[in-house]
């Protein structure tokens, strides 16, 4: 994997994210808080375990490892937790447009989020990031398809597509 790839991964997250979002502006703040008994139970809750895992990586490669991750309680609102979203997106596209193919390969140790260390080729912390947001995007679907709404099409196929328009 080299640096397009992973430039266009995280196009894709941040692509997929926004249709995940879009749809829950939709919904009614109860909608949003309900507890479907899944991953961080409700909508809200689990776009803000996305986003914060977002915050989380993006801080250790900056070198600094949270001892918290985000809830839905972070946030007054989901307007609050897209405009933070989004500044972690451009820090990161600027993390990404300075990085060196050596550097994305290297050997980067972080402290999770109990304290514990680990260490893990950049790349492959990069790749656990998208795989992660694609993991709960999908429970996000799920969810809002629960309500009995049509939910946004976020596979990365339907990306690849929409770039050839």
């Amino acid at each position: 994997m080299n640096l397009n790839d992973i430039c266009q991964l995280f196009d894709y997250t941040e692509y997929a994210n926004h249709l995940a979002l879009d749809a829950a502006e939709k919904l009614t703040g109860e909608q949003l808080r309900q507890d479907f008994k899944i991953s961080h139970g409700s909508i809200l809750g689990t776009l803000a375990h996305m986003a914060g895992a977002e915050w989380v990586w993006l801080s250790r490669w900056q070198g600094v490892s949270p001892s918290e991750i985000w809830t839905s309680e972070t946030f007054a609102d989901l307007a609050a937790l897209r405009q933070r979203w989004r500044e972690i997106e451009a820090e990161r596209r600027l993390m990404l447009e300075v990085l060196k193919m050596d550097e994305l390969h290297a050997e980067l140790s972080y402290r999770n989020i109990k304290g514990e260390p680990f260490t893990l080729p950049l790349i492959q912390q990069m790749q656990h990031v998208v795989n992660h947001a694609t993991l709960h995007r999908g429970q996000v679907v799920g969810m809002i398809r629960q309500l009995g709404i049509a939910p946004p099409a976020v596979d990365l196929l339907y990306y690849l597509l929409a770039q050839k328009k």
